[in-house]
């Protein structure tokens, strides 16, 4: 989870650069601009929190980041299985009827009801899916993400009983920048669409890494005995 908080910062930090660098195109007043100043205002909190705050404060930033990357990473890997699906459909691909819709609600459980019911439904199509561009693993990724996700938000819980009113407007910001890049995903490409080397750029700047699980290495067979 370590991994998936550092990836997130450091998106985040390259996609306000990114947003600094080409203002002019981003105004303001439209939604690209928005989504950018709300990015721009999270940075410095996400960045300072931990060495401003009182003692036993790190604890609390550490889990509400992790919370945050756990949720961006999770409907990172349901939103490429809704893409896939869609292809599917579109191939002639039956079964796929009112599966892989992501959710309506916003809320935690919500979004852990339908990636648990994703896992389960995409057993039956897994090579399908595999056909299409994601990755052998992807269902494996999927529970990882589902495992850690449940993990962090218990962790936040835990931590918030400890330092109740150190986090501020920590989460709503980390999580109001993750919605931002998840959003600037689909402008930046759009307001670019005709200028590949400001794509590639783009691309690089908003890239948050994913963490492929590796499975546990089996033990190695006792030696034989000597007789």
């Amino acid at each position: 989870m370590k991994q998936k908080i550092s990836s997130l910062e450091s998106a985040l930090k390259t996609t306000d650069a990114f947003g600094i660098k080409y203002a002019a195109d981003f105004l303001a007043a439209s939604l690209g601009g928005q989504q950018f100043a709300l990015i721009h205002t999270a940075v410095p909190l996400l960045s300072g929190l931990g060495a401003t705050q009182v003692s036993g404060t790190e604890q609390t930033y550490s889990a509400i980041l992790a919370k945050v990357a756990g949720r961006f990473h999770l409907h990172d890997d349901m939103i490429g299985i809704t893409n896939a699906a869609h292809s599917l459909v579109l191939l002639g691909t039956d079964g796929l009827a009112g599966k892989f819709l992501m959710p309506h609600s916003n809320g935690d459980q919500a979004l852990l009801n339908s990636a648990r019911a994703f896992a389960a439904d995409a057993v039956a199509f897994q090579a399908q899916f595999v056909s299409v561009g994601l990755a052998a693993t992807f269902i494996t990724q999927l529970g990882t993400d589902i495992t850690a996700f449940e993990a962090a938000i218990s962790t936040k819980g835990a931590a918030l009983g400890t330092q109740v009113g150190a986090t501020g407007g920590l989460e709503d910001a980390a999580h109001k920048a993750a919605l931002a890049l998840h959003v600037l995903k689909t402008i930046v490409p759009n307001i670019y669409k005709n200028n590949p080397a400001r794509l590639a750029e783009w691309a690089t700047a908003s890239h948050v890494e994913k963490h492929t699980p590796v499975p546990n290495a089996k033990p190695a067979p006792a030696p034989a005995a000597q007789k």
